[in-house]
Formats: C-alpha cells, structure tokens, sequence
C-alpha cells in the first residue's frame, strides 16, 4: 500500500489576514450590513473571475478574512438603493494585516460631469 502525501505548507506559508472597510464616499462613515464579494482570477482566455465568499461588514464596516497573498482577487461591496463599490489587487501586492478601503458612492449622489 502506497501513501500519497499533499504538501499543503507553502498554501499555509502565503495564507494572510486582510481587513476591507466600507465606507460612504460623502460621509466617510463606515457602511453597516453592506455585502462584500471577493472573486478570485482564474487564468484562461479571457480572464474570469470566481466567487469564493461573500461577507457583511460590521458595526465599524469592516469584514475579516484569509486568503493567498500570491492569487488575484477583485473586492466588490453591494448595499441598500444599488450603492457599489470595488478594487482590485494582483498576485503578491497585498500584506499581512493589511487594511483595505473601499468608498462606496451612493447612486443618488453620483455626479456625471460632461464635458
């Protein structure tokens, strides 16, 4: 009988904790209850983007989660009256620790400026 083993250390070794907080663009206030996404980029042509949680900030519009420094993710936030915001990080740009800042705009007070 054969025994295969899975190296799992260098996932656990690029593991890291991030922070997102939401706040109002006008306000900056923290959003209460504002869902964040986080899709994770899946090589191919083109490029997509898969799912892998979805998190709602607390009281101080924050969400905390794991996830491997060395892939690509977009952050999304959705919250009440279509208000939206987003970012994104390529593979090895976030950090330990790091904190996040998304500013969401507020659909109705969004300015479209014509030129």
């Amino acid at each position: 009988m054969t025994l295969v083993s899975c190296d799992n250390s260098s996932d656990l070794k690029n593991q890291i904790t991030i922070t997102i907080k939401v706040i109002d663009s006008q306000t900056k206030q923290p959003r209460i209850n504002d869902t964040v996404t986080i899709r994770q980029a899946k090589w191919g042509i083109p490029r997509r983007y898969v799912e892998i949680g979805q998190y709602l900030t607390d009281s101080l519009g924050m969400a905390t989660l794991k996830i491997n420094k060395m892939n690509r993710y977009s952050f999304e936030t959705d919250g009440p009256n279509f208000a939206f915001g987003s970012d994104e990080y390529g593979e090895g740009e976030l950090k330990n620790n790091q904190q996040i800042i998304i500013n969401v705009v507020d659909p109705d007070k969004k300015q479209i400026k014509i030129e």
